[in-house]
């Protein structure tokens, strides 16, 4: 099998008396791109698969723990130490958080809670106008400050819920694509089975090192390998090192449009993955997003995911007690 490590796929300056021609130099110059988008592709798909074994795990017990927190304030609502309006508050707590988590997942049990309308029919009466016209005016004054600032809190908490679902559900997202054949990929392979098809081979001993590449790259597609399947292209075409500087110029045009395709598709491919990975962490569309940069974003990540499952499981604990429901209802109130 001859050498198709992309290092040994240089046409050496020195190999003739002549300098090098164009295409000879177009041909090193591609192989030199090919290796560097390689490098590229790997990373990406290191980063991935740390993005998943990080911060995968903690968004199942994130969504474990949101799904607890739904039914604890459920269970909470139906108290009768509590107000009318204790509850009322609970259960609108309830359905935004029910209605929150279905987004991510479906949920028969949390959807039916999401529909809920409270079983006193708990909604906050309006305030007859009478008694507002007799009000202090400053009381009025601190209960719309005080509408306003849990209206703020309220906002800014769905505001950061949402961010946290829309990146949970991109992740389930990638997970899926993950395991989808990529456009580069479905191609690639193609080229390749139709290069390697053994059947289509008379001589035995072709046909045997054929069969063993297409087997290869079969194993390759299945696993998702674009690397793999690349490396297997080269070897199909025999591209040998020692040969280069006299192969002729009809099949040097050869060898240099294969790797203009390989190129296309490493491009392709990198930009997918990063595209993919910026929306599973959060961040805004762009390319040129850097390994040591990426690696802090999943760091991040995973810290926020570790500190929203504690307040999550402190809120559950505080639901099971009337009094600790009641104080954590105020501090709702005041922030």
């Amino acid at each position: 099998m001859p050498d198709t490590s992309l290092s040994s796929l240089q046409i050496p300056s020195d190999a003739g008396e002549l300098a090098l021609s164009a295409p000879q130099s177009r041909f090193n110059a591609l192989v030199q791109d090919v290796a560097t988008w390689r490098a590229a592709l790997a990373n990406w798909k290191e980063r991935f698969d740390r993005l998943h074994q990080t911060v995968e795990p903690l968004r199942r017990e994130f969504h474990a723990a949101w799904r607890a927190w739904v039914l604890a304030l459920e269970n909470a609502s139906h108290h009768p130490e509590l107000t009318r309006g204790e509850r009322a508050r609970l259960v609108e707590l309830m359905r935004e958080a029910a209605s929150a988590l279905l987004q991510v997942d479906e949920d028969e049990a949390i959807a039916e809670l999401a529909g809920r309308q409270g079983d006193d029919e708990v909604s906050p009466q309006p305030v007859p106008p009478e008694t507002l016209v007799e009000a202090h005016e400053e009381d009025l004054q601190h209960l719309a400050e005080d509408w306003e600032r849990q209206a703020a809190a309220a906002a800014a908490q769905r505001d950061e819920w949402a961010a946290k679902r829309r990146a949970a559900a991109t992740l389930k997202r990638s997970k899926q694509a993950k395991q989808e054949v990529s456009h580069s990929l479905r191609d690639v392979y193609r080229r390749l089975a139709s290069a390697v098809h053994p059947d289509r081979e008379a001589d035995a001993e072709v046909r045997a090192h054929k069969t063993a590449l297409m087997q290869q790259a079969n194993e390759a597609y299945a696993q998702g390998n674009l690397l793999a399947l690349l490396e297997l292209q080269l070897q199909a075409e025999e591209l040998d090192a020692a040969h280069l500087v006299a192969v002729d110029q009809r099949r040097l045009a050869h060898f240099i449009a294969i790797l203009q395709e390989q190129l296309a598709d490493l491009q392709s491919e990198v930009r997918r993955l990063e595209a993919d990975f910026r929306a599973a962490v959060g961040a805004p569309p762009g390319h040129g997003l850097q390994p040591r940069k990426a690696e802090r974003m999943i760091s991040a990540e995973a810290q926020a995911l570790r500190a929203d499952l504690v307040v999550l499981r402190r809120q559950v604990q505080w639901l099971t007690d009337v009094e600790t429901t009641r104080e954590w209802l105020r501090e709702q109130r005041r922030g």
